[in-house]
């Protein structure tokens, strides 16, 4: 009896993000965790990534690449694949695309000539309401870009959200039927976690991990961490991240007095990173606004105590007083308190900890959210 040889045919799917490898921040970081999977767990299958990123595998054209990591990068990538995605798509031949989109992703004009899922991390208008409230002409250009964010999703055959939050954004403010809807949350792949997780806790540390840069909150940390050292005057501070405040930012930490109390470390490769995590009594994230606190599940993962804001994509990472504690966007007092409160109680602190690490690793599991993406491609494309 004769056997068929030939191998198993896969899916060829078209991985289209601004950000992947090396990553410019939490989107690239997502879209090469779940690249890496989904080609270990599905060798029959064949993603392509599409991306102005170095280690792309298709980069589009060279004018979608000329401002790359460049004001107005981004947007470009976008006008350029309206004249050359139909091209790719049947270079590759693709049975399906899958767009990372949102504010700082991709959006498209008109429907791929194959099925598509969208992806959005947190919406422009998200930004306009929240973190450009108060500045009128970044409002108004958020809102514009609303409109062509809000093309991208008519289009689309599915959309994944990475969180509720963004998911009820879309459905109520975009008007997409709730059916084309889903949320997966993102996962988190931090190596050597048991490891990093043994680690002793520097005392009365508290870390933050981000941008430095007002919409991430780090201006209303300052001021709630002066309010703490009135009360904890052993108090740590660590910041890891990009300093796009400059000179200003030591500037506000002289002028509270904390010179000796706060250490900017600037941006920090993961392994020392996730260390820094690990180490921490505790993680404060008091953004404006998150697409996903990528940051609050990795010290989840890793132990920590988290303090987030209430904000989109992060009131949903943590059960206040179960998993973590939050406080109301944008006040220090409370912010305040809440540090004081972790600081000071040990056993909260530990009952909050322990909850999170029974939850965690199996909520951002990444094969377990690989999986989830790859059922959405399997409906979608009805195999």
């Amino acid at each position: 009896m004769k056997t068929d040889s030939s191998p198993l045919k896969g899916r060829r799917i078209g991985v289209v993000s601004y950000d992947y490898d090396p990553p410019i921040g939490g989107l690239g970081v997502l879209v090469r965790t779940y690249i890496n999977e989904m080609r270990k767990l599905y060798p029959e299958d064949i993603y392509t990534v599409v991306s102005p990123s170095q280690n792309a595998d298709e980069f589009g054209s060279e004018l979608g690449r000329t401002r790359y990591r460049k004001s107005g990068g981004c947007p470009l990538f976008s006008i350029a694949l309206f004249f050359s995605l139909a091209s790719i798509i049947k270079k590759h031949n693709f049975d399906l695309i899958h767009v990372h989109s949102g504010s700082g992703g991709v959006f498209l004009l008109r429907k791929p000539p194959c099925k598509l899922i969208v992806t959005s991390h947190h919406t422009y208008r998200q930004e306009a309401d929240l973190v450009f409230a108060r500045s009128p002409l970044k409002k108004l250009w958020k809102l514009f870009m609303a409109l062509f964010e809000s093309r991208t999703y008519h289009l689309a055959d599915a959309i994944i959200c990475v969180s509720k939050d963004t998911a009820d954004e879309i459905i109520t403010h975009y008007g997409v039927p709730a059916a084309r809807v889903c949320v997966v949350e993102n996962p988190v792949k931090v190596a050597s976690a048991g490891t990093l997780r043994s680690l002793p806790k520097n005392p009365d540390t508290i870390l933050f991990v981000g941008r430095l840069e007002a919409r991430k909150g780090v201006l209303l940390l300052l001021k709630a961490f002066q309010m703490l050292t009135k009360d904890v005057p052993t108090a740590k501070l660590r910041l890891v991240g990009f300093n796009l405040l400059g000179s200003r930012l030591e500037s506000i930490i002289e002028a509270r007095g904390l010179k000796d109390s706060v250490t900017s470390l600037g941006y920090v490769h993961d392994p020392y990173r996730f260390r820094e995590t690990a180490e921490a009594t505790v993680m404060v994230v008091p953004s404006t606004l998150e697409g996903f606190g990528l940051v609050a599940a990795e010290a989840m993962v890793l132990g920590t105590c988290v303090i987030v804001s209430d904000a989109p994509g992060l009131r949903s990472i943590i059960s206040s007083g179960r998993t973590g504690v939050s406080f109301p966007v944008g006040d220090a007092v409370a912010c305040a308190q809440a540090m004081k409160m972790v600081l000071q109680d040990a056993a909260f602190r530990q009952k909050v900890t322990s909850a999170a690490l029974l939850e965690a690793p199996i909520r951002f599991n990444v094969e377990k959210r690989s999986r989830d993406i790859s059922d959405i491609y399997a409906r979608v494309l009805g195999k």
